[in-house]
């Protein structure tokens, strides 16, 4: 092998263990971090119960720092290992599914902040999964129908938002196909969801 090549190989060989290394070093460190946050509350099986749903996350395809934000979160507000299990799971769902999981995450926070009991934070956001589902369901009806719904993702959490308030899935598809028809952006869309 000529030098000039020999150099480039060694070089290249290098660049990639050091990036490989890099990698390893910042897995390790989620990892600790992850660890620190079980250890503080969790007894080992209570923890494994959490790992195996953070590792479920991930494999949905959930960015490590907001499955680890997320854990962070639920256990600063004492929700049991189940519990956090199990928010995990819902979001990797809804991530599978290419549902807003940031919608989901911000119903979690908000009952935190507002200092709601942990079962019924879990039970506010295990609705809030089951409206997004019910929510993709009416938008792709919307959008069976003929209409060019662009902003379909960013209409989702608001369609979701308005079956929690009660306003009947009939009531949304009109609402979805006039201002369609129409013509409205999805600021107007909202203002008729939320009048």
């Amino acid at each position: 092998m000529r030098p000039r090549l020999r150099c480039a190989v060694v070089l290249g060989a290098a660049v990639l263990l050091t990036a490989l290394s890099l990698d390893f070093v910042g897995a390790e460190t989620r990892n600790r971090g992850l660890q620190r946050l079980l250890e503080r509350n969790f007894t080992a099986e209570q923890s494994l119960q959490i790992e195996r749903g953070y590792r479920a996350a991930q494999q949905a395809g959930l960015q490590e720092r907001r499955i680890l934000d997320l854990v962070e979160t639920c256990v600063d507000a004492d929700f049991e290992a189940p519990a956090v299990a199990r928010i995990l799971s819902l979001a990797a769902q809804l991530n599978l599914e290419r549902l807003p999981v940031e919608s989901f995450v911000a119903k979690i926070e908000e009952g935190i902040a507002k200092r709601v009991p942990p079962e019924r934070v879990l039970q506010a956001a295990e609705r809030r999964a089951l409206m997004l589902n019910r929510a993709r369901t009416i938008v792709n009806g919307a959008v069976l129908e003929g209409f060019d719904l662009r902003d379909r993702d960013e209409i989702l959490p608001d369609v979701a938002a308005a079956l929690e308030a009660g306003v009947s899935a009939e009531a949304i598809r009109r609402i979805l196909v006039d201002s369609l028809e129409a013509g409205d952006g999805v600021g107007d869309i909202r203002r008729k969801l939320f009048p």
